[in-house]
């Protein structure tokens, strides 16, 4: 692959992940869920990240969690429809956007997973507050290898539909 390439799957991952965000945005705009915070963090890997106010209905929060997955499931059924994926670094770039928003260790979905449970904790009172001893809990714990195995059969698939697609 040159140079080239690598800039322009690099430019199309940075594309979609501002995508991704902005369905969380306009999500939590919908909902009426206040918006603290929208930035960029190092830790666990570079991320824009957009931080509300956690809502109490579940169903929201699964709405506000899954939106920006929505988004570009969305964008990839639009881009395989109209065959916009004669440019094949676009199609690697959903391919790395996919893992990115799949992962077992960090993403919307870990969210998902780790903030079902309410805190017990006194003083804890959302999902926020006491994520990393709730993800500790999950993480490699039966759900969590569920979702690794799942993660792992869909890279396994892109790998495998890439010779459809390209």
């Amino acid at each position: 692959m040159n140079y080239f390439g690598v800039l322009q799957i690099l430019f199309f991952q940075i594309i979609l992940y501002i995508l991704h965000e902005l369905g969380h945005i306009v999500t939590a705009k919908i909902l009426k869920l206040q918006i603290f915070n929208i930035g960029f963090l190092f830790k666990p890997y570079p991320h824009i990240y957009v931080a509300i106010k956690w809502p109490k209905n579940h169903l929201h929060k699964y709405i506000y969690l899954f939106s920006g997955t929505f988004i570009t499931l969305s964008l990839f059924f639009i881009s395989l429809y109209f065959n916009f994926f004669d440019n094949k670094y676009l199609y690697w770039a959903f391919m790395i956007q996919f893992i990115i928003e799949l992962n077992p260790f960090y993403s919307d979905f870990t969210i998902a997973f780790v903030s079902k449970k309410e805190s017990s904790k006194k003083g804890m009172k959302s999902y926020a507050n006491n994520y990393n001893t709730q993800f500790k809990e999950y993480q490699f714990s039966f759900n969590w290898y569920i979702n690794f195995i799942l993660w792992t059969l869909i890279i396994f698939t892109f790998i495998k539909f890439n010779k459809y697609i390209l």
